[in-house]
């Protein structure tokens, strides 16, 4: 066998062998003109984790992302299968669906799954839809199409893609939540530390002195952050208790004690690496007031020619020229394209978890409106089902309705303490969820009345990290520059914010963002993969010198912020509601800018 012939045979072997995760590179290969000829086949993995600078892959084998592709998703994907099979006549009945419908699902979820395992090339999606077709474009442009050896965030997020295409491909499963019934588990398993929640809430709502503002949002900010830990994700499914352990049959035995998130902070302090909380506090406070004055602007001045403009108008600090028709002034209408000041003091809220972290942002966005901070909070959440937990216009609906509607109560004895004085109150504290009803009311009508905005765009549930949000979506980047700051919750947005770079651990947050500074961006997240920023000096090897797997466990939280924001300036390309034409006074009045 020629020299030529060899290299050719290897070359086809290592391109052969880019998806396939065998990991035994010794085994003989049969090659034409010289069966069992052992071949060295080169190996796409590392016996290593990932190293400092790189984006996170599985090709690398002590890593999270390899662990969570070649266990948590296919377990994920696992118990899909075994909830269509159990509950099949359930979801039949539900979706008017039948047992064609039922059974293709699952072949198309065993074929993912198979595919994931194996390590084999991205298929294109089949739907033909604009969103779909990006997907395409994306996966097309991929350097290393395949699960294991593209970015680990690509990956993920094209398999739950995929499994939203499985529903699509079904007329009628296109409404079926394959995660909803875990969803709901972890909503309603959740009622007492809500209510305990609810009942301090309505403490902080009224405005007041300015010192216990600031305390007041700080704790709110923790309670959001301590919150991140029931990811159901992380948990593959398994119900995530906040006391952070599971329940014996002895312990059922006495009453359990109440679940307080409030001490959780308290206990939970020295797991808080970095807590920039004040500094949120203090500067989110402080710009959105000054936005407030800006945006209510100088008032109209007289106007020195009759039917001539009367000046700057209130909430449209650029506005287009005004008109005359038939002698009558047209209104004067800001249009989002040139608008440099929004029409509301905003904060956005880009949200990862149903259920009871959904609920903890919701309390902070109460507060903000109440307290006068902010006029309006819009809240960013998944169009399609994601990451098992992650929420949907429905999550969001479902969740204001179930505690609208809530009638928990519990009535819990004090525990004897020793140092308490004689006589000290002994009388069995009662949760029960009257504040918790009260507050839900309230947001309802805050939902109604506009100052709750929920959003779905598609670039959320788009494999992209947020330094590349202006290439892949202008017009998302421009919406959030309106805020008085962005609020980004969990483990997938920060590890979108940080590019899925593993960055050294003592790297700043300003520059672990790349330049992703559309408005001020906080990030609170439990920390739930092997990537991090901003840690003091030797924090990272001491966690690691305990424990090589914290980063894996959600036990540790960050509140990072960055203050820095690029300017809002008249844009130069065409409104997004219109396209290059404009309309004018019909115009719509986006009042969620």
């Amino acid at each position: 066998m020629s020299s030529k012939s060899v290299a050719l045979s290897k070359t086809t072997v290592q391109s052969e062998n880019a998806g396939n995760t065998n990991e035994d590179s010794t085994s003989p290969d049969f090659i034409y003109g010289g069966p069992f000829i052992k071949v060295d086949k080169p190996d796409p993995f590392f016996d290593t984790a990932t190293p400092i600078n790189l984006l996170l892959q599985g090709t690398f084998k002590k890593s999270f992302a390899y662990y969570s592709l070649k266990e948590r998703l296919p377990i994920i994907l696992t118990k899909i299968i075994d909830y269509l099979s159990r509950e099949g006549s359930k979801i039949k009945s539900t979706h008017k669906a039948n047992d064609e419908d039922i059974r293709g699902f699952i072949q198309y979820i065993t074929k993912l799954k198979n595919d994931l395992v194996t390590n084999k090339k991205y298929d294109l999606l089949t739907v033909d839809t604009p969103e779909a077709n990006r997907w395409n474009e994306w996966i097309k442009e991929s350097e290393s199409p395949y699960y294991f050896t593209n970015t680990w965030v690509f990956s993920e997020c094209y398999v739950y893609r995929r499994l939203r295409e499985g529903c699509e491909l079904s007329k009628s499963l296109q409404n079926f939540d394959p995660f909803d019934a875990q969803k709901e588990q972890a909503l309603m398993s959740s009622f007492e530390p809500k209510c305990v929640v609810a009942d301090k809430l309505v403490t902080m709502l009224p405005t007041g002195d300015k010192e216990k503002r600031k305390s007041d949002f700080i704790t709110l900010l923790k309670i959001c952050l301590w919150s991140n830990k029931c990811d159901l994700s992380l948990s593959v499914g398994e119900p995530v208790s906040l006391s952070g352990g599971n329940t014996t049959k002895s312990q059922t035995e006495v009453v359990a004690p109440v679940i307080d998130p409030f001490q959780m902070v308290i206990d939970l302090k020295d797991k808080l690496l970095a807590d920039d909380s004040a500094k949120v506090a203090d500067q989110v406070i402080a710009k959105a007031e000054n936005m407030a004055k800006t945006i209510e602007g100088p008032p109209p001045q007289p106007s020195s020619k009759k039917g001539s403009p009367t000046g700057s108008t209130r909430g449209s600090p650029v506005p287009s020229p005004a008109e005359l028709e038939d002698g009558v002034e047209q209104p004067k209408v800001p249009c989002p394209a040139k608008m440099t000041v929004p029409q509301a003091a905003i904060f956005d809220i880009v949200c990862d978890n149903s259920a009871y972290e959904l609920y903890t942002d919701l309390c902070l966005a109460h507060f903000l409106v109440s307290q006068k901070i902010v006029q309006k909070v819009r809240f960013h959440v998944k169009k399609i089902p994601w990451f098992v937990s992650d929420v949907t216009p429905r999550d969001f609906k479902y969740l204001i309705q179930q505690c609208k509607n809530a009638t928990y109560k519990r009535e819990v004895p004090s525990q004897p303490n020793p140092e308490s004085a004689e006589g000290a109150d002994d009388s069995p504290r009662v949760v029960s969820a009257d504040n918790l009803r009260a507050v839900a009311q309230q947001w309802q009508q805050y939902v109604n009345d506009g100052t709750f905005l929920v959003q779905c765009d598609d670039f959320w549930t788009s494999p992209h990290v947020y330094k590349d949000m202006k290439k892949y979506d202008y017009n998302v980047y421009r919406k959030l520059q309106f805020a008085v700051a962005v609020l980004f919750k969990g483990d997938l947005n920060y590890r979108k914010l940080l590019g899925e770079k593993n960055w050294n651990p003592t790297t700043g947050f300003e520059t672990a963002l790349q330049g992703f500074i559309p408005a001020p961006v906080i990030a609170l997240r439990t920390v739930k993969a092997d990537l991090i920023c901003g840690l003091p000096k030797g924090k990272y090897e001491q966690l690691t010198k305990v424990d090589e797997k914290w980063m894996q466990s959600g036990d540790y939280g960050l509140i990072q912020f960055c203050p820095k924001s690029e300017p809002l300036k008249a844009d130069e390309k065409p409104c997004p509601d219109y396209g290059d034409s404009c309309f004018g006074t019909v115009c719509p009045t986006h009042a969620d800018l």
